[in-house]
């Protein structure tokens, strides 16, 4: 019972060394990318996240949202939101995500 116990403690801890290698690869790699701190401040800049303005929008029409997506135009970042409306119309929202607001 120990021999088993103590080996399966050694397949957790190699099991946790592999993952925290994965990890630190996956960190470095995104670094390449250009996803470091910039990214992440960019991020702090918004007022809403696409999340929160697919709801926003699918309240405000009173319609289900099949698509959204973030663009981004220099430094504003900008989330398009096609909603599929109560009589079948299919149309598309854009809002602002520094401000929260529909342009």
């Amino acid at each position: 019972m120990t021999t088993t116990r103590t080996l399966t403690i050694a397949a957790l801890c190699l099991a946790l060394a592999a993952g925290a290698g994965m990890s630190a690869q996956a960190q470095g790699s995104d670094r390449k990318r250009g996803r470091d701190h910039g990214e992440s401040a960019a991020y702090a800049d918004r007022a809403i996240s696409l999340d929160e303005a697919v709801a926003q929008a699918e309240r405000r029409y009173k319609a289900r949202a099949v698509r959204a997506e973030e663009k981004r135009h220099g430094d504003r970042i900008e989330y398009r939101i096609r909603l599929l409306g109560e009589d079948g119309r299919v149309f598309e929202v854009r809002i602002d995500a520094g401000s929260g607001r529909e342009d």
